[in-house]
C-alpha cells in the first residue's frame, strides 16, 4: 500500500510538471545544474540537495585535438584553442540564466577571433522528442567579431547547440553566426562548430 501511495504521489507530481512546462510547449522550462543524473517518473527531475547553487562557474575547454570551426563570407576560421567560462544567477530558472565572464579562442591561422561582447547564455532542459539529462544552450547579447587583415565582420551568436551531461559534461557548440555590422565585410551569415570538455563542475547533468 505505502509504493502504490508513492507511485500515485510520483505520477502526480509529473502530471503537475508536465502541466506547467508543457513537453513540447513553446515556453522555457525551469532547467538546474545537477550533482547527478536521477530521475522521477521520466523526468529529470533534480532533488533540491542535488542542485548547483547559483553563482556556480561553468568551465569548458576545446578538446584536444580538434578545432573550433567558424565559416564566414571571410572564409573558415579553424581556431585550436577556445575557452568558455559562464557562472550562473540562479539555482533554477525558467530557462537558467549564466553570465559568460569569459569566450576565448585562439591559434586560429590567419585569422582573428575575438568575443568583443560576452554577453549571456540561457540553458535549457531538452523535452522533444522525449525528456534528457541534457540542454539546450542560447547566446544573448553575445558578440563576435572575425577579422582577416583589413576586413572584419561582428556577429551576433544565437542559439549555439547542447550540452550533453555526464561524468565528464560535453558541449557540441553549434549555430549561426548572425552578421550585424563590419569594416569592408562581405554580406552574409556565419556558421561556427566545436566539441568543448566542461571541466567544471564535474560532474554534470541538466535537470529539472
Amino acid at each position: 500500500m505505502k509504493q502504490l501511495k508513492i507511485l500515485g504521489l510520483m505520477a502526480a507530481v509529473a502530471a503537475a510538471l508536465m502541466a506547467t512546462v508543457g513537453a513540447g510547449s513553446a515556453s522555457a522550462t525551469v532547467t538546474t545544474l545537477c550533482k547527478v543524473e536521477e530521475t522521477m517518473a521520466g523526468l529529470p527531475i533534480c532533488k533540491p540537495e542535488n542542485q548547483y547553487p547559483a553563482g556556480t562557474m561553468i568551465h569548458a575547454e576545446l578538446e584536444k585535438n580538434t578545432k573550433l570551426v567558424i565559416e564566414t563570407p571571410l572564409g573558415k576560421a579553424e581556431c585550436e584553442e577556445s575557452t568558455i567560462v559562464a557562472t550562473t544567477e540562479q539555482k533554477t530558472e525558467k530557462p537558467l540564466g549564466a553570465v559568460v565572464n569569459m569566450l576565448t579562442f585562439a591559434k586560429c591561422g590567419e585569422f582573428t577571433v575575438t568575443a568583443i561582447l560576452t554577453g549571456t547564455l540561457d540553458i535549457e532542459v531538452i523535452d522533444l522528442p522525449f525528456w534528457t539529462h541534457n540542454g539546450t544552450l542560447t547566446f544573448t547579447n553575445t558578440k563576435i567579431r572575425v577579422k582577416k587583415g583589413a576586413k572584419e565582420c561582428d556577429y551576433f551568436a544565437g542559439h549555439s547547440g547542447t550540452l550533453t551531461g555526464g561524468e565528464m559534461a560535453t558541449i557540441d557548440l553549434e549555430g549561426t553566426l548572425t552578421r550585424f555590422l563590419g569594416v569592408e565585410c562581405p554580406e552574409g551569415n556565419g556558421t561556427w562548430k566545436g566539441a568543448y570538455t566542461v571541466t567544471k563542475p564535474e560532474p554534470l547533468w541538466i535537470g529539472m
